[in-house]
């Protein structure tokens, strides 16, 4: 593996570690009220998205041939991104009603 594809999986790994790290602290600070569902979603998403980067980032970096990790790799990515969906869903739907 080249030296640059090592570089950028590192740093990947670096970022989603402080991803996980903030996402765990809003998790803790939202425990209701009117944004606490809205960010419970988003936190939740970012932080399967978080993990689902740092499968595919060690997956590239270890050059496994582990087909299972990509689809887990996937799935996870695939919630995270829906969980962000409706948690910004519910975030609009916070700031856009009526006065």
């Amino acid at each position: 593996m080249e030296l640059y594809h090592i570089v950028i999986n590192v740093i990947s790994l670096l970022i989603n570690v402080g991803l996980v790290f903030l996402a765990v602290k809003l998790l803790s600070i939202f425990r209701g009220g009117m944004m606490g569902k809205p960010w419970a979603y988003i936190s939740l998403g970012v932080l399967a998205l978080a993990i689902s980067s740092s499968i595919f980032s060690v997956y590239y970096l270890l050059e496994l041939e582990v087909a299972v990790m990509r689809a887990i790799g996937g799935l996870i990515m695939m919630i995270g991104g829906l969980l962000i969906l409706i948690g910004m869903y519910h975030e609009y739907k916070s700031w856009a009603k009526p006065r």
